[in-house]
């Protein structure tokens, strides 16, 4: 077994339900951190002032419509903050935050933001919802499980953005969650990760419940792993780590 030391954490959404303690932890980390909000982290607070206050409370650590630079070995490009899929909405929350932006402006957010990426090193794009485009089954990486009928519940701002980048420079890996992997009315589990016809590997990090424990009673919880090296991705998997931060399970994806 070997012991987690990951040399940064992404969080792609759906930490706090607005609360803003929740967030000053993150601060507390001593890894190298960045955060995309979720819905459920607006704090149903439509003057947009919970929102706010986390987005002060994470400082630089806070992604959203813009470019990282980390430690001049990967590139992190953030899509739209607070994303509940579903093609293209912007909630009361963001709109008091942000201004009334449109799927256009958006888009024009993030490909500006995409300019000042580094050409020799990998490109992450981060984001809460996943793109438009990968399917519209129950199970596909953004499919629309909870009623009938089922369709892409995808974001089509960064299918848009996905695409237009990919015309310049490879997208190594689309990271985001909010789709659950357990499926609604009992339809199964989510089909997790995918790759396109240009070689970007996406992946959908929301295993919920992220917590479990075993017969004897011990916790695990769980964590998206991503490697790369020599500036290529080489190897991704959901893992289950014990409270000591061991290897209990290991889902391979790539």
């Amino acid at each position: 077994m070997s012991i987690i030391k990951p040399d940064i954490v992404l969080f792609v959404g759906d930490i706090s339900d607005g609360s803003v303690k929740i967030i000053k932890k993150i601060n507390l980390l001593n890894i190298p951190t960045f955060v995309m909000l979720g819905n459920h982290d607006r704090g149903k607070d439509s003057s947009g002032e919970t929102l706010l206050k986390q987005i002060r409370v994470l400082g630089e650590k806070y992604c959203a419509w813009d470019l990282k630079i980390f430690n001049n070995q990967l590139n992190i490009l953030s899509a739209r903050p607070c994303s509940s899929g579903g093609g293209y909405y912007l909630s009361n929350e963001v709109k008091a935050v942000y201004g009334p932006i449109s799927e256009e402006e958006s888009v024009n957010k993030i490909l500006k933001s995409s300019e000042k990426n580094i050409q020799d090193l990998p490109l992450i794009f981060m984001s809460h919802s996943g793109p438009s485009g990968l399917g519209s089954d129950p199970n596909s990486i953004c499919g629309k499980d909870w009623k009938e009928p089922s369709c892409d519940w995808g974001d089509r701002d960064l299918a848009i953005s996905i695409s237009e980048i990919q015309k310049t420079r490879k997208i190594d890996l689309v990271i985001f969650g909010h789709m659950h992997n357990r499926l609604k009315r009992n339809q199964g589990f989510r089909k997790m990760s995918k790759i396109d016809k240009k070689g970007t590997f996406y992946l959908n990090s929301a295993i919920v419940p992220r917590y479990k424990t075993n017969t004897k009673g011990e916790l695990f919880v769980n964590f998206s792993w991503v490697e790369f090296a020599e500036n290529k991705l080489k190897h991704i998997s959901h893992r289950w780590y014990s409270e000591l931060g061991e290897i209990f399970e290991e889902e391979i994806l790539f």
